[in-house]
Order: C-alpha cells, then structure tokens, then sequence
C-alpha cells in the first residue's frame, strides 16, 4: 500500500481545469429535491421528547443526479440529463431550475402519478435534527421506459461521456443501465459509476466506479479497513468490471486503484466540515472531466477531485465548486499537501 509522491503543479492543475470547459456529458439516473428547513432549538416539546425547531429558512436545491449536472455546470461542462420526475409541482419546478442553469434537459421523462424524489432534511444549529423523504419507489411505465431509452440513444450520439448517478430510485434498471453500456462501448464514450447497493448485481463493464467505504464492503462481503483496501479492490474491479476504481473514505480521504490492484492513499484536504450532503457528486462530476482529457492519470484526477471534495464539505447544503474556488484552495492548501507525504 503506497502514498502518492507526485502532485500536481499549479500549470498542471490550470491545464486540467482547462480542458474541462465546454465537455458534452451525459448524466443519467435519479434526480430529487434536497430541501433544508434551517432554524433554531431553545426548547424540548411538552408533547413528546423532541426538540421544537424556530424555522428561520427554507431552501430547494437539485439533489441526485441533478446535483451531478450542478457540479459538471460550475466546472464550465455541458451536460445532458436523462432521469425521471413526478408530474408535480416540485418536478416541473426541477425542470425548470436545471433548464435556467443551462442543462440539456431532454432526456428529462415527466411520468404522471409520479412523485418527485424530495428530501427535507431540518437543520438547527449546524446539526441535522431528522430527515424525511417523499418519494415513488414502484416501478415506471413501459411508455416512459421507452422515452428513457431513446433519450439515452440520442444523447450518446452527442458526448463525450457518461456519468450513472445512482441513487437506488429505481432508475437505474437492467435493461436501461445494460443499454449504456452498449452503447457507450459501441462510441468509444467514458461511464463512470456512482453506484447503490441495491443495484449491485446490474453493474458491470465500466470505465471508473466510485463507492464509498460502506459500499464497497457491501460489494465485496468483508468490512474494508486500511488491511483490507487491496483485496477490497480487486474484488470490487472484477464484479463490477471495472477498468478503474477510487474508494472515499470520508475523514480517510481516497483510495485509487488504477491499472494494478496496489492502492494509492490520498488524505482528506477538508480543513472543516459542515455537510457531506452531495461531497460524491462533486467526486464523481470532477473525476469524469478529468478523465475526459487524454492523458491525465487516475491519480492526477484524484487530486483534483480531493481537492473539490474538500471545498464543498466545507459548505452548507448540496453544493458545488468552481475552477477558481479549487485553484484559491489549492494555492493555500499546498503546504498539507506536502506535510503528507510519505
């Protein structure tokens, strides 16, 4: 198991921000609403045990896979989306919101009797007090199956790459995500994945595929600790068949496991965290970009996404980062960076 000792240049990491603007990438998967309702506590309930919360905000942000597109936006991309929403008013304000920002939207399939993924979380004090998610998990119809196939064949005639953003909605299905990959190897197109351990046993033949370490011990059958990275990964890589692989370790940083099974640590660069709501989004909208670029190593595309993910957490809300915010923090972050080498 090794630390990584090459990084990146200021010049280096300016040419990859670079070559980021203007890239086609097609999202697909499960959009929602991240809703925070923020206030205050100053007293506990007579009616039950439970804090009474002072609403000072309400706040709607594109969660999910919208929150992908969110990221791939800031970094100067131009992205598709193919996903499914409610005919709702939280849907159609959605679609409205993403086609404002400058998103391709459409591949974006309204289903009537649908609910739009909502997630309402209330927040008081910094501190997430309870969460509660509004949803239709029940299969979609053969007629939106059908618009969601022939958005994906029409949107991959026009990228460069594909982002799955997996979110466990029942979007991402068999015969949808079998339908990527054919299509995507038939183009020559880069798939990432962001995978959800519900889906497990649909995914295969992709080019990167992101877990988290709760995951990626759920893939693999055996908890995964810093004794177990290695063999985690070469398990994770042939089920999912996947040429490449980055585990995040939350306050442990990455894992990347690129063309050999040895991984690569890369530290957190988070100098404070305030929500992680969204953090792998921005992870895997950054990694895809990089990775667009001919060239760039795995490891130098990790860099860049340690350093976005060490922004946003630093955040409140579903977030993202431009290319100005990762060079600012990289410019004041350099002096850890070196600090952790070994």
């Amino acid at each position: 198991m090794e630390t990584g000792h090459d990084f990146l240049s200021p010049d280096r990491l300016r040419q990859l921000l670079a070559a980021m603007r203007g890239r086609r990438v097609l999202v697909f998967g499960d959009v929602m609403v991240d809703c925070f309702i923020r206030g205050t506590v100053e007293r506990i309930s007579p009616e039950a045990p439970v804090p009474v919360v002072s609403v000072v905000s309400r706040e709607n942000r594109p969660g999910g896979a919208a929150n992908v597109v969110r990221n791939l936006l800031a970094l100067g991309a131009r992205p598709e989306l193919v996903a499914l929403i409610g005919d709702d008013p939280e849907g159609l304000s959605l679609c409205r919101e993403l086609q404002e920002s400058g998103c391709g939207i459409a591949g974006l399939v309204c289903e009537a009797q649908r609910q739009t993924s909502v997630k309402t979380r209330i927040v008081a004090h910094q501190q997430q007090v309870v969460r509660f998610d509004q949803e239709t998990l029940s299969p979609f119809s053969l007629e939106s199956r059908q618009a969601l196939r022939d958005a994906i064949m029409a949107a991959c005639a026009r990228v460069e790459g594909v982002i799955v953003s997996d979110y466990g909605k029942g979007v991402v299905e068999r015969e949808l995500f079998d339908l990527l990959v054919s299509e995507t190897r038939r183009r020559g197109l880069f798939l990432a994945l962001d995978p959800k351990v519900v889906n497990f046993d649909l995914y295969h033949d992709v080019d990167l595929v992101t877990p988290n370490t709760m995951e990626a011990g759920q893939a693999c059958g055996f908890p995964v600790d810093s004794e177990t990275l290695a063999r985690a990964g070469a398990c994770i890589k042939e089920r999912f068949r996947s040429r490449a692989l980055i585990i995040t370790r939350g306050d442990d940083g990455m894992a990347i496991f690129p063309g050999s099974d040895k991984p690569l640590l890369l530290p957190t660069l988070a100098r404070e965290v305030f929500d992680v709501t969204g953090a792998g989004d921005t992870v895997i909208a950054v990694l895809t970009l990089a990775l667009l670029e001919s060239g760039v190593k795995l490891f130098e595309a990790a860099l860049l996404a340690n350093l976005a993910a060490g922004i946003v957490v630093g955040k409140r809300g579903t977030a993202t980062v431009s290319g100005d915010e990762i060079v600012d923090y990289y410019q004041s972050s350099r002096p850890r960076i070196d600090a952790s080498r070994s």
